[in-house]
């Protein structure tokens, strides 16, 4: 074989190892460079701006999923993270957050009819039950006095909530009706739940309907609907 021939054969052999060994090295990516990766930091307990900063300065993503109800964590706080601290991730990966959200607290129901509270309750997620009445010397009879839990409580949605509402006080004090009319008299007595009964007299020089006299005397107490003696002048 003449020298230039082998000369060739070998330049050529040699251009076919080069290209062969460079196809393998691409195929299987031998010499790629490795991807950056991130080391995940601890998140939780942190606020969603300070967690959100710190997997940022990290060079990764953080999404926010559902809230999720508790009563030890603050609110806005990071409950979970998807991934756990100091895992290594490439640039750029998402982490999702899990935030803590208050409990649901009961509404203040004091003063409502129970018509009312069962709206305010259920515009909430609560459910109404009521207790019986209870006497109240301030709170007028048919409202709200007390419920459990009380107002401002967390309480979980779809639970019920127990009220009770005031019978009025459980005695009164009559009040001096002598020496008005049968009208304003009439007036007086039920606004505190009394009821007038009228024995009528006729007396010379005395004005017509007025009250002479009354029975229990302005002082005396009474449970609400008792009737005091009226003697009235006709």
């Amino acid at each position: 074989m003449h020298a230039s021939t082998v000369i060739l054969v070998a330049f050529l052999t040699s251009v076919l190892t080069t290209t062969g060994a460079v196809f393998v090295i691409e195929r299987l990516g031998i010499f790629e460079q490795a991807e950056p990766q991130a080391s995940v930091p601890n998140v939780r307990g942190l606020s969603e701006a300070d967690a959100r900063t710190n997997l940022e300065v990290a060079g990764l993503v953080p999404l926010v999923g559902p809230r999720e109800v508790s009563t030890e964590a603050k609110p806005g706080t990071v409950l979970r993270q998807s991934v756990p601290a100091g895992q290594n991730l490439p640039r750029g990966h998402q982490v999702t957050l899990t935030l803590a959200e208050a409990p649901p607290k009961v509404p203040n129901l004091a003063g409502l009819t129970p018509a009312e509270a069962r709206v305010a309750l259920e515009r909430e997620g609560y459910k109404l039950e009521t207790d019986d009445p209870i006497p109240d010397p301030e709170v007028p009879a048919g409202k709200i006095v007390k419920q459990v839990p009380s107002a401002d409580t967390p309480h979980e949605k779809g639970r019920t909530v127990v009220v009770q509402v005031s019978s009025g006080p459980s005695e009164v004090e009559v009040p001096k009706v002598s020496g008005l009319g049968l009208n304003k008299a009439k007036e007086e007595l039920e606004k505190l739940g009394l009821k007038a009964a009228v024995s009528w007299v006729s007396r010379a020089e005395t004005a017509t309907y007025a009250v002479l006299g009354q029975k229990p005397l302005a002082g005396e107490k009474l449970a609400p609907g008792s009737e005091v003696q009226l003697t009235v002048n006709r």
